[in-house]
């Protein structure tokens, strides 16, 4: 197994950090504690501290197995896989949805992180739309397609922070993205 790189601890450190602490506790010295590295390594690696949280939310969201669906994959099953894999995350790594949300708070309070993540949120669009018309070429006009892939974002995020907030009520959550699905694909098309 390759041994993950001195960008990738760093990555992983913050995710630790900011699930741990919050946005207001991700400082330089605190993540080069973290990572085992120095603060002069971080900046080598990241230029600013927001790019390091930047790259954190960037594996967080452009990871996801379901961002790419084979070819020949159902409209149908796509998207409901894409809402179990969001659960999984959720589930399994409870670190890494709370750096989810303490990066969400950060770019709330700064401006060139929020614009930094607006372009990240378009290109998670573009993933979507790519995918829906991949999966679904004919089903969707191209502004159809740009609505619903933004659709599907938004309710993607709202999924994760319920689960992250409401685990207990990980059944309606799940219904809940089964209704969505059928509102887009109904059961048997």
């Amino acid at each position: 197994m390759a041994r993950a790189s001195k960008r990738d601890e760093i990555v992983a450190a913050a995710v630790r950090v900011l699930a741990r602490e919050g946005a207001a506790g991700l400082t330089a010295a605190g993540l080069a504690r973290e990572a085992g590295v120095s603060k002069a390594n971080v900046f080598h690696h990241f230029e600013t501290l927001n790019a390091v949280v930047l790259a954190a939310f960037e594996v967080f969201l452009l990871g996801m197995d379901t961002m790419a669906p084979e070819p020949g994959t159902g409209l149908r099953d796509w998207l409901l896989a894409l809402g179990a894999e969001t659960i999984a995350q959720m589930d399994e790594d409870p670190a890494l949805a709370g750096a989810y949300f303490a990066f969400a708070a950060r770019a709330q309070a700064d401006p060139d992180l929020r614009e930094r993540l607006a372009q990240l949120a378009q290109t998670v669009e573009d993933h979507f739309a790519a995918s829906l018309e991949m999966l679904a070429p004919d089903d969707f006009t191209v502004t159809k397609r740009r609505d619903l892939a933004a659709l599907i974002l938004m309710t993607g995020d709202g999924l994760a922070m319920h689960r992250q907030l409401f685990p207990e009520r990980g059944e309606s959550q799940a219904a809940g993205w089964r209704a969505f699905v059928d509102s887009i694909v109904p059961k048997g098309q």
